[in-house]
């Protein structure tokens, strides 16, 4: 009888555990992928000039496109010829504000952003053995040009975007152009999650032509592979909000829900309508100020991570999956 019991709580515990198993855990251990990570921020701040003009024309061979972006792009520094190169790329380090915005993200725990974006792009790896990889990463100074920029085989990321609304730097930035919102964005427990978001948008669900419904989707496959990729990280993160801003949202999905239908918005093309509820901005036009901003890309997630929830499918069906299959499946709670 003794037996019996231990037996029947051996069964229990294993059926909770069972129950309670991440289905998309990865031992990142088996998987190989071979990530360079370059700073190309320190490089321009600390080599003098035949250094850089030597790493110039390493980097011009592999990786054209990033050193277009950061250099011509992000800074207005002319690849070519050396001389105009050396010249503008001095008198951007020799800028008082410049001195102190380098300073500041020298700060920044680069390895930790290292050792998170090797762990999810190996869990990306794993999911999608098919499919589009990174080989390099490189941490830039975007002068707030870009957070992140990819390409088929890089990322950039413009690390002075995340040293948070609190920095000297940061606090600096003129308000006309760099509204509040915009500072308190800039933190850096969003870099990994926008670098993964960015790296999904260009190679793996590109925006598409189609109505608000598709777009509202396509953004809740993006999130909900950031939060499989990124399995320790809090939701919020990964929609890129506050503890708050995720509490208001959650408990007015169904109003939010009860909005797109009675104003007939699912189904529009307009790119006005996109604008107010997917992009960035201090809230979402057209709910209460109170709301947080994206509110389309966060009911995306919920009809994704419903319907993921409820079905056994691959994450590669998932990202080929019309959209409108995973709408007619949602049940607003």
């Amino acid at each position: 009888m003794h037996f019996l019991k231990l037996f029947t709580v051996f069964l229990v515990l294993l059926l909770l555990q069972s129950c309670s198993s991440d289905p998309y855990e990865v031992d990142l251990s088996k998987v190989n992928l071979k990530l360079e990570f370059i700073n190309l921020d320190s490089i321009v701040n600390s080599s003098i000039n035949q250094q850089l003009i030597a790493s110039k024309s390493q980097l011009i061979k592999s990786n054209r496109e990033i050193l277009d972006f950061s250099f011509g792009y992000c800074l207005g520094i002319p690849l070519a010829p050396d001389s105009t190169f050396l010249r503008k790329v001095n008198e951007f380090k020799t800028d008082k504000y410049i001195q102190r915005l380098e300073k500041a993200t020298q700060k920044l725990p680069k390895q930790k952003f290292k050792t998170e974006l090797t762990a999810a792009f190996k869990r990306l790896k794993y999911h999608f053995p098919s499919s589009k990889i990174p080989t390099s990463v490189f941490f830039v100074n975007s002068l707030f040009s870009a957070s992140v920029f990819c390409t088929e085989k890089e990322i950039a990321i413009g690390i002075e975007r995340y040293l948070g609304a609190n920095a000297s730097v940061i606090k600096e930035l003129p308000p006309q152009q760099f509204y509040e919102w915009i500072k308190i964005g800039m933190e850096p427990r969003f870099l990994t999650r926008d670098a993964l978001a960015a790296w999904l948008m260009t190679n793996y669900l590109e925006e598409t032509n189609e109505n608000y419904a598709a777009e509202m989707i396509r953004w809740g496959k993006i999130l909900f592979l950031c939060k499989v990729l990124l399995p320790e990280e809090k939701e919020e993160i990964v929609l890129r909000y506050s503890a708050a801003q995720l509490e208001w949202a959650n408990a007015s999905e169904k109003a939010v829900w009860n909005y797109l239908v009675d104003k007939e918005l699912l189904f529009k093309t307009d790119e006005e309508t996109r604008i107010n509820l997917l992009k960035e901005g201090p809230y979402s036009i057209g709910l209460p100020k109170e709301s947080p901003d994206r509110i389309g890309q966060f009911m995306g997630y919920k009809i994704v991570k419903q319907y993921m929830d409820e079905e056994e499918i691959s994450l590669e069906k998932l990202v080929v999956m019309p959209y409108n299959e995973l709408l007619q499946k949602y049940k607003v709670k």
